[in-house]
């Protein structure tokens, strides 16, 4: 064989013989050194408004591995590693650091509370009405509305109507809670949660039992808004019929507040008008015998209802009559209420964001003095969404006269004092024990 062909074989077996040599395993002395675990660190929001950052434990060494080296009172600073030079290694103790400018420390011992949920509880109901045809009212709102229970964070079990009428308490508050327009039912079980948290941790250790009542509010005409957007309120306004007519359902002595946001206001305010005995522009009344909750508030906010539509001879001019007080949370630079008069040709101001005139005042006469108005701008600006109120809790603290029925209210015609709490953004030292407590900002309109 000529060297010419020797050269490729020899080339052709060494090749083989280092992917053979590649394949094994490697012997044990040249195995990598295992990393040092780090240890992570997560936030966790308690609603006192403290950032807690927690110490995980490291992770258990792998079979095989040396365990890393820890600390302890007779140890020295430093302990020498097998791959390199010495290092400090912290302990395995799990350790809580708060960032607070009011509460440097917290003991490790305190429990860590699971995000967005604090120490309130997750037990609340969700109404639909979404198989509900809204033209005919039946003499059981449980006919045709589907129940479903929330008793955990991942746990919505659908129940019989029966068993959410058996299980409403009339030693406590019911609060219901109804949506606008373009939410989707997975939008609703998203938004329940937090919106549940909202109004449970703004009055901490009070019982609350709160009802979302959800109806179809799926927009599929992007193109027509205008038109889609006049379909859906005239569809809240007669879904309004099941929640008044499950309102009558409750027990007896039940106080029942109706929070209503946008569209669902007016599903809200419809309620209210059917209680206090009025008729739906479709001919939709309560049934014969149906009795009135005796202790009635209502919360409307950002309403995208017509500014003088609760005025007496208008379309929900009963609407004032049953209930005890009436919050209106409007926003005067709500960006999408100001295209509200678009919606018609003749065109007309927003509740939402005009509130009640003067003329209005005196067309109601002793009924206007049940609505109190809150300017939420300072805290929404131009936003219209529902998220925006119920992220922020100086607007819940607004609410807690009606949402859980505190005696003596703001008086008629007063705006309740609320006062903005500000979003910590840097870490501040804790305060000196002799510095002057800082004077606080109050906002009313």
């Amino acid at each position: 064989m000529s060297k010419l062909m020797r050269i490729p074989i020899v080339a052709i077996a060494l090749a083989v013989h280092a992917m053979t040599v590649c394949a094994q395993d490697p012997p044990a002395s040249a195995a990598k050194p295992a990393e040092k675990p780090q240890a992570s660190l997560h936030r966790s929001w308690k609603p006192t408004g403290k950032w807690k950052l927690q110490a995980q434990p490291r992770p258990a060494a792998a079979k095989g591995e040396p365990a890393p080296a820890t600390k302890t009172a007779a140890a020295p600073a430093s302990t020498a590693s097998s791959d390199g030079p010495s290092s400090s290694v912290e302990s395995n103790t799990p350790k809580t650091v708060v960032v607070s400018p009011a509460t440097p420390t917290v003991p490790a011992a305190q429990a860590v509370i699971p995000v967005g949920h604090g120490d309130c509880d997750c037990d609340y109901w969700i109404v639909s009405s979404r198989g509900c045809d809204g033209a005919t009212v039946p003499a059981d709102a449980c006919s045709c509305l589907s129940f479903f229970h929330r008793t955990s964070e991942q746990n919505l079990v659908r129940e019989p109507g029966q068993a959410f009428l058996a299980s409403v308490r009339p030693d406590r508050p019911v609060c219901f809670v109804v949506h606008g327009s373009y939410n989707r039912w997975r939008d609703v079980v998203a938004e329940s949660r937090k919106i549940h948290h909202w109004l449970r941790c703004a009055n901490r250790g009070n019982p609350l039992q709160v009802v979302f009542f959800t109806w179809p509010s799926d927009g599929n005409m992007p193109i027509l808004l205008p038109v889609e957007i006049a379909i859906l309120g005239r569809r809240s306004g007669a879904h309004g019929v099941y929640l008044a007519k499950l309102a009558t359902q409750l027990p007896p002595t039940q106080q029942v507040c109706i929070v209503g946001h946008s569209h669902g206001a007016r599903a809200a305010v419809a309620a209210l008008h059917l209680l206090g005995g009025g008729a739906l522009e479709e001919g939709l009344v309560l049934p014969v015998g149906c009795t009135c909750p005796p202790r009635l508030r209502a919360v409307l906010i950002a309403a995208a209802i017509d500014y003088d539509w609760l005025n007496p001879g208008q379309r929900y001019g009963q609407a004032l009559v049953v209930p005890e007080r009436v919050l209106l949370m409007r926003n005067s630079r709500d960006s999408w209420l100001t295209m509200y008069p678009a919606r018609k040709w003749s065109g007309e101001r927003a509740l939402g964001k005009d509130g009640l005139g003067q003329d209005d005042r005196l067309a109601l006469g002793p009924l206007g003095a049940k609505v109190v108005e809150l300017n939420s701008a300072e805290f929404t600006t131009w936003h219209h969404s529902f998220s925006d109120f119920h992220q922020r809790p100086e607007l819940a603290t607004a609410m807690l006269p009606y949402v859980y029925f505190q005696e003596d209210p703001h008086p008629a015609g007063a705006a309740p004092a609320i006062t903005p709490v500000p979003t910590p953004v840097s870490v501040t030292p804790p305060a000196s024990p002799h510095a002057a407590p800082e004077e606080k900002r109050t906002a009313t309109e």
